[in-house]
């Protein structure tokens, strides 16, 4: 089963596996491997399978599909191949690929070199294969002098530090890791009654006992750790004896030392060892110092580990509910005689606050709702969900926009959500006399194109404080007629305020130029309006959730009205005047 492995871009250390069907990769939402990154286009590439071996296909991006730095529109991939996406560098495992190039193990030997003449002691191989100096070859006196004492220290280092490196291989568990470095410690040190690592509290900063043992049961409790090691190894950042005696020789002896657990400048904690008899010497405290590095590299990596499986956790649950909302999403518009419909939805994140509706009120009335919920996330996401529910349940009952929009809030206020609230602009669609009668809730003034004019669609009686802010919102409505050929665009805030490296916004009059300016279905509209949003903000992170709803009368299938209704010039100018009024202060070229 193949692999692909990101390896540098925004989603670096995700892994995904290529099963059935295709994988689109793209910062679309509804893509298959969703990449957070402006400079990838919203569906750059696709993986497919064709007679057992996967390909790469470029979809048109703006930036291309290299493999193995070559750009391609189509190619096979094969194990270690190396894919680069915009600022995404990708790796293909193959789980079945071959190993070749296989190495003979190694003989493993050690060749100790006399430091003072330069000359290679002669090597022996004991019976583990592993070549050690004889005694006699080295010139070392086997009567306990200091040659002797520093090769019986080398060897000491060297099976402690095998002993961790075994430890670290075989858990990932920080509490398991400290309990064996605890109990190499005692092997180490057989002299040792007690041992004891404190590590450092990655909230508070605080040194805590988090893992003792004793060999003795007169030395059981809790482990007092002397004030004088602690504050001596924090703040020199050395092994610390402490001595009372001296051999015959004139060495320190102690019966307490410490030494820092620290990686890279980072401190995680101390590392502390006493005796009630033999004491420790200053090569005691040096082979606890090395003994220490390493275990403070070790702490350091399950940390990591930690880290990076609780980050796998977050963004599978991520997934999941970006699944979940897009499910809450209509999968696509209504299929209406008449009426051509695009939309666009773009998280910034995996999930969004934004979200667009089209709900039926009876056979002849179709809603079209656009929102954006403050907040970013899981949080918004959620408060989304019951707000559309809230819409969806009260669209039989609530015969008018402004109506819906007040109930809708009633509800909203009830969840008792501090600091929550949405925007939301909800039109409802005539079928039979072509109207469109509007209420905004403090969301993006929704664009009517007629012709090759592009107007506000504005009525302050319309007009309200978004959903979830008052408890007793005053709704208004406001209505329009709408003629064939005539295009309706719902947006929300994060396309109108897209922003250039220099921090322009995209704006309302470059909205209204673009859409001036398209032609075509309403599908063609909207991808014109997304490429010059791209255009605008080039390589810049996208910073805001973008909707985008668009709905053209279309001349090619309206239905012919056969009938005028009594009065119907009269209401028209009526129902127009508060649009029409704003209309004419429009500074749009």
């Amino acid at each position: 089963m193949p692999f692909l492995v990101f390896v540098a871009g925004p989603i670096a250390g995700r892994r995904y596996k290529l099963g059935e069907g295709d994988y689109v990769v793209g910062r679309r939402s509804d893509c298959q491997i969703f990449v957070p990154d402006m400079r990838v286009s919203r569906q750059h590439a696709r993986f497919f399978l064709v007679n057992g071996q996967w390909n790469v296909e470029d979809l048109g991006s703006n930036n291309g599909t290299f493999v193995n730095g070559n750009k391609v529109q189509q190619a096979a991939l094969h194990h270690d191949d190396e894919l680069l996406i915009a600022n995404n560098r990708i790796k293909v495992e193959m789980a079945d690929a071959p190993v070749t190039n296989e190495r003979k193990p190694m003989e493993a030997h050690v060749t100790l070199v006399d430091v003072m003449s330069t000359a290679v002691i002669k090597s022996r191989d004991d019976s583990s294969g592993i070549r050690l100096p004889s005694a006699s070859s080295a010139g070392l006196s086997l009567s306990g002098g200091p040659d002797l004492r520093a090769l019986r220290l080398v060897e000491r280092k060297l099976a402690a530090l095998t002993e961790l490196l075994a430890a670290t291989a075989s858990t990932d568990d920080p509490d398991t890791l400290l309990t064996k470095v605890v109990d190499s410690l005692l092997d180490v040190f057989p002299q040792a009654d007690s041992v004891g690592v404190l590590v450092e509290d990655e909230k508070t900063k605080e040194l805590k006992v988090q893992c003792q043992k004793h060999k003795r049961k007169s030395f059981g409790g809790d482990m007092r750790v002397p004030g004088t090691i602690i504050s001596h190894v924090v703040a020199d950042k050395r092994g610390v004896l402490l001595g009372s005696t001296e051999d015959e020789a004139g060495e320190t002896l102690g019966t307490r030392m410490g030494a820092p657990l620290t990686y890279h400048g980072a401190n995680y904690g101390v590392v502390y060892v006493e005796s009630s008899g033999v004491g420790f010497r200053q090569e005691d405290v040096d082979l606890l110092g090395t003994i220490a590095i390493s275990a403070a590299l070790a702490i350091h990596s399950t940390r990591i580990a930690a880290q990076l499986a609780n980050r796998e956790r977050f963004e599978r649950d991520l997934r999941v509910a970006r699944q979940i909302q897009r499910s809450l999403l209509p999968a696509g518009p209504p299929n209406v005689v008449g009426l051509d419909f695009a939309i666009h939805y773009e998280p910034a994140y995996q999930i969004g606050g934004d979200f667009y509706d089209f709900i039926w009120h009876d056979q002849s009335h179709l809603a079209l709702a656009v929102g954006d919920v403050s907040g970013k996330a899981i949080s918004a996401a959620l408060y989304m969900a019951r707000l559309t529910s809230e819409m969806r349940s009260r669209a039989g009952l609530a015969r008018t926009p402004a109506r819906l929009v007040r109930r809708v809030n009633q509800e909203m206020m009830h969840l008792g959500d501090d600091g929550m609230f949405a925007t939301l602009v909800y039109c409802i669609y005539d079928l039979e006399d072509r109207s469109l009668v509007f209420s905004n809730a403090g969301h993006c003034v929704p664009l009517l194109r007629r012709g090759d004019r592009v107007f506000p669609l504005h009525a302050e009686r319309a007009h309200s404080a978004p959903v979830g802010v008052v408890p007793d919102l005053e709704t208004g409505e406001a209505r329009v007629q709408l003629h064939t050929g005539d295009v309706l665009v719902l947006v929300s805030d994060g396309i109108l305020e897209a922003r250039d490296a220099k921090g322009n916004e995209y704006g309302v009059n470059r909205l209204s130029r673009r859409l001036r300016s398209a032609r075509g279905s309403a599908e063609d509209i909207v991808k014109a309006i997304l490429q010059d949003i791209d255009s605008h903000t080039g390589a810049t992170t996208q910073g805001d959730d973008m909707t985008l709803v668009a709905m053209a009368i279309d001349e090619r299938r309206a239905k012919r009205k056969t009938t005028t209704l009594p009065g119907d010039l009269t209401e028209q100018s009526e129902q127009l005047a508060p649009v029409q009024s704003n209309l004419n202060d429009s500074t749009l070229p």
